[in-house]
């Protein structure tokens, strides 16, 4: 005898396969360019260690803090606003005039161990003001991916969003050195850090 809507359990572990298979291939994420792209200059092996003013990614703060000081003592830096960054002015080009001077702030980065892992750095007109539209910050961030492209040449700078952002940044990555210029938060300043991705995980 026949049992009425009877079940074929062929046809139904068939079925339980190819949505497993069908849910797997879905829910599988491939790599995002991000990742893809920093697992491949690390595994490259090349170190870049130079930051700025001689100062090397794997100081102590110790070294960091003595040649900021003789920095100072000869008048190229200063101490930056609320003690919390190192003030230089960067030089004007020869087309430039004072309206157009940049400072730049600039501090290390440190791990557990007090080695410094990277750096933060901001960037402005010394001339800022909020009428004045060519000194905002959405304008002076194309001179910043110049200079640091000039300062720390090999790849293109790439917008990419990272694994833990909602917005785009501007990335560069050459072996083991990150740069990122992050998104603009502020009319007047342009913010940028270096890291050593061999310290650094997303």
């Amino acid at each position: 005898m026949t049992v009425p809507n009877s079940i074929d359990l062929t046809k139904i572990t068939r079925f339980l396969l190819v949505v497993l298979i069908l849910t797997s291939f879905c829910c599988s994420s491939p790599k995002s360019e991000y990742k893809e792209w920093a697992e491949q200059e690390l595994a490259s092996g090349v170190i870049h260690d130079s930051l700025v003013f001689n100062l090397k990614l794997g100081q102590t703060k110790k070294e960091f803090f003595e040649t900021c000081w003789k920095l100072n003592k000869k008048g190229i830096i200063k101490q930056g606003p609320n003690n919390k960054f190192v003030e230089y002015k960067l030089p004007l080009k020869n087309n430039q005039n004072l309206k157009d001077a940049v400072n730049m702030l600039f501090y290390g980065i440190f791990d557990n161990g007090n080695l410094m892992t990277g750096m933060n750095f901001q960037f402005y007109h010394t001339a800022w003001s909020l009428w004045n539209k060519d000194l905002q910050s959405d304008q002076l961030v194309h001179s910043v991916k110049d200079s640091l492209t000039k300062w720390y040449p090999g790849n293109d700078f790439r917008a990419i969003t990272l694994p833990k952002d909602t917005v785009e940044s501007l990335i560069k990555i050459d072996g083991n050195r990150r740069i990122i210029i992050k998104p603009l938060d502020d009319p007047r300043i342009v913010k940028a850090r270096i890291d050593d991705l061999r310290h650094y995980r997303e």
